[in-house]
């Protein structure tokens, strides 16, 4: 709440680990159940699905805002980051390439019925 979205990362490669930090993962997709929040395709200590936050970027900061797909397809069809499409629903979903200020923070949702 107090320092925004920023640990957000592409992955790119299984094996070894590598990842781009700096990029901020989004969706249009309002329903807290899709397939990727399920633990058994995560390690972190966390539900992905816990909260929904609802934002909007200022105008000025909407050029660092792109369609996964779109990145997907011109810079990384040719890693390992292919197995992200087959989860939920990738054409929802939007990277930010910085950080996602907290004062863009419009509302705040719990998941009651979190996975």
């Amino acid at each position: 709440m107090d320092y925004g979205l920023f640990k957000g990362m592409i992955p790119v490669s299984i094996d070894p680990i590598k990842l781009i930090p700096g990029f901020q993962w989004l969706t249009k997709n309002k329903s807290f159940e899709q397939s990727w929040c399920d633990p058994k395709y995560s390690s972190l200590p966390y539900a992905h699905n816990e909260y929904r936050i609802t934002i909007k970027i200022p105008r000025a900061h909407r050029k660092n805002l792109m369609k996964w797909l779109d990145c997907f397809e011109q810079e990384l069809a040719d890693t390992d980051a292919a197995t992200l499409n087959e989860f939920g629903d990738p054409k929802n979903w939007y990277l930010f390439k910085g950080t996602v200020e907290a004062k863009w923070f419009k509302k705040i949702h719990k998941n009651r019925n979190r996975c």
